[in-house]
């Protein structure tokens, strides 16, 4: 039981703390936890916390916390990933994987070509979303929670990169610089965008805008990438160059 993590939305303020909601039921009726057990509870915003099960009621529970530990654990550059959005299962497949390698930021785009329009429901997949990001934290024992931003359309999205050190736009466009290449010409850069397209590829002239807000158009790939596989591959090879 001591190995398991489970999210609280908040900072405790005492040594007694209650679980309740998912997490609750999840303790209660999934692991079946009984009173005395160890846990570990886990912010979201950079602390752990460690103590014991003192009471369960019908659906929630009182930890008592032992102790409290800032634990950080992301990498040293911080990765914003904005993409067009997969079709069904694949954007929950992006998401819990970007968490696990530790993308800071997740935007997604609404593009020419893309085939999954979010619109009008972009708060409830969000909030869909930010709970497949708290699995993913509880599993690889992240203690940031990755964040996901409302969905942007693109052209009013390509106003905002020039806050970032580093801004990539990965297409198949004949005049593309390798990756590679490009973080080896970078590498004081701490805060990367990388852009995503959809299936059928940005148009040339989100391209264009892109160029022209700043973005530089890369090649990851010989093939062409699922928009996921592409999200997860960018970011990698990303966190590999700037390993030391």
């Amino acid at each position: 039981m001591h190995q398991d993590r489970f999210y609280i939305p908040h900072t405790p303020t005492t040594q007694e703390v209650w679980v309740n909601g998912e997490e609750a039921h999840h303790i209660i009726r999934v692991k079946r936890a009984k009173a005395g057990e160890k846990i570990t509870l886990f912010n979201g915003k950079g602390y752990e916390y460690f103590g014991y099960i003192q009471e369960i009621l019908k659906d929630k529970l009182k930890v008592c916390i032992e102790q409290t530990r800032l634990v950080n654990r992301e990498a040293p550059i911080e990765i914003t990933i904005a993409f067009s959005v997969p079709k069904g299962k694949h954007s929950t497949f992006l998401i819990q994987k970007c968490v696990e390698l530790g993308v800071k930021t997740l935007i997604p785009l609404s593009c020419e070509r893309s085939v999954v329009d979010i619109g009008e429901k972009s708060t409830e997949k969000v909030e869909r979303w930010d709970k497949i990001v708290i699995e993913a934290s509880k599993q690889c024992k992240r203690n940031l929670l990755t964040q996901i931003e409302a969905a942007m359309p693109f052209a009013d999205f390509i106003k905002t990169v020039g806050s970032y050190d580093l801004a990539l736009i990965a297409c198949t466009e004949t005049d593309t610089i390798t990756l590679k290449k490009v973080l080896h010409e970078h590498q004081q850069a701490k805060m990367i965008l990388c852009l995503i397209g959809p299936e059928g590829g940005f148009s040339h002239n989100e391209v264009t805008m892109a160029r022209a807000g700043g973005c530089i158009p890369v090649s990851i790939s010989h093939s062409t990438l699922r928009i996921e596989t592409a999200a997860i591959a960018i970011s990698s090879m990303i966190l590999y160059a700037y390993s030391g």
